[in-house]
């Protein structure tokens, strides 16, 4: 680790999700020093409670690499969104039901008298990846397909925003069937292909679940149609953002992606094949497997671009 006498620069760094929320200290070239997790709590209580045990956390973190809370640059916050970041609030009653409205950034900064960042996590992971991986010159699509989907586009040198809120574009529509999505709207990315919808589909039609769909997909006839049904949604939902923002790089994340990695980029691929009229030539890649990029992202939001 390098001291802070050599001018290195250190920011605490916070991911929040709705099963778990990660700290941790960064350094500028985006190497943690230290991480933590504890499971989330429900309730707008609970939001308190958290990020008291958060700056706790951070303080401990601190004090074992040789540091106080107070040489921390700042904090940077990836949250499940919606994130309100004019407000800097927490507006997610889908994923963090009960901390709707939480002033997340004027709570840890009245608490730790630290400049306070707060951003979608979609895009704290984009921005983790970007710098990790020097694609900061690229045009970037990430998609994370886990619980739900997300999405976030950098270009130009920055992060692709749309006002207040994080544009939510894994409700873009894929299908014509499907349930109705929290969104409002049915047949959305999110509700056809995410990893949970995709193990509900699965669970529907008789199977244990995706896997069990999956495997049983090369010797049987009906678990094959439905695989191939799943995927071709999810081809519709890349290829809508693919032909919209035209990436150089698309970037796959998430619990399901990292399992199904191969599977998704073949399909994509395969589905962009010939299409050079309509798409730029663009690579597929897994998530850095090494860094929580939320994390580094929540660290870069004190960058320029970010």
């Amino acid at each position: 680790m390098q001291s802070v006498g050599m001018k290195t620069v250190f920011t605490g760094a916070i991911d929040i999700g709705g099963t778990k929320i990660q700290a941790g200290i960064v350094d500028d070239t985006g190497e943690l020093l230290a991480e933590a997790c504890f499971p989330t709590g429900c309730g707008y209580q609970s939001a308190g409670e958290a990020m008291d045990k958060v700056i706790s956390l951070l303080r401990t973190q601190c004090r074992e690499n040789g540091l106080s809370l107070s040489d921390l640059r700042g904090i940077g916050v990836a949250c499940s969104g919606p994130v309100n970041l004019e407000e800097g609030s927490v507006e997610n009653p889908y994923t963090l039901p009960g901390w709707i409205g939480f002033p997340i950034v004027e709570y840890l900064s009245a608490h730790t008298g630290l400049k306070v960042k707060l951003e979608n996590d979609a895009n704290g992971a984009l921005l983790g990846e970007v710098f990790q991986r020097d694609l900061k010159e690229k045009r970037v699509l990430m998609v994370t397909i886990g619980t739900g989907i997300g999405v976030a586009f950098w270009r130009n040198g920055e992060l692709y925003r749309s006002g207040r809120y994080h544009p939510e574009m894994g409700h873009v529509i894929v299908s014509s069937k499907g349930g109705e999505c929290y969104c409002g709207h049915r047949g959305c990315f999110e509700s056809c292909c995410s990893g949970k919808a995709m193990n509900e589909r699965a669970e529907k039609a008789g199977y244990l679940n995706f896997d069990d769909l999956y495997v049983k997909s090369n010797k049987e006839t009906a678990a094959a149609e439905l695989l191939e049904e799943i995927l071709q949604d999810l081809k519709n939902g890349i290829w809508n953002l693919n032909l919209i923002f035209k990436p150089e790089t698309i970037i796959l994340a998430g619990g399901f992606s990292g399992k199904y990695f191969s599977l998704l980029k073949d399909a994509i691929l395969k589905d962009s094949s010939g299409k050079e009229d309509f798409l730029n030539e663009f690579s597929v890649l897994p998530a850095c497997g090494n860094k929580n990029s939320a994390l580094v992202g929540a660290n870069m939001l004190f960058m320029k671009g970010a």
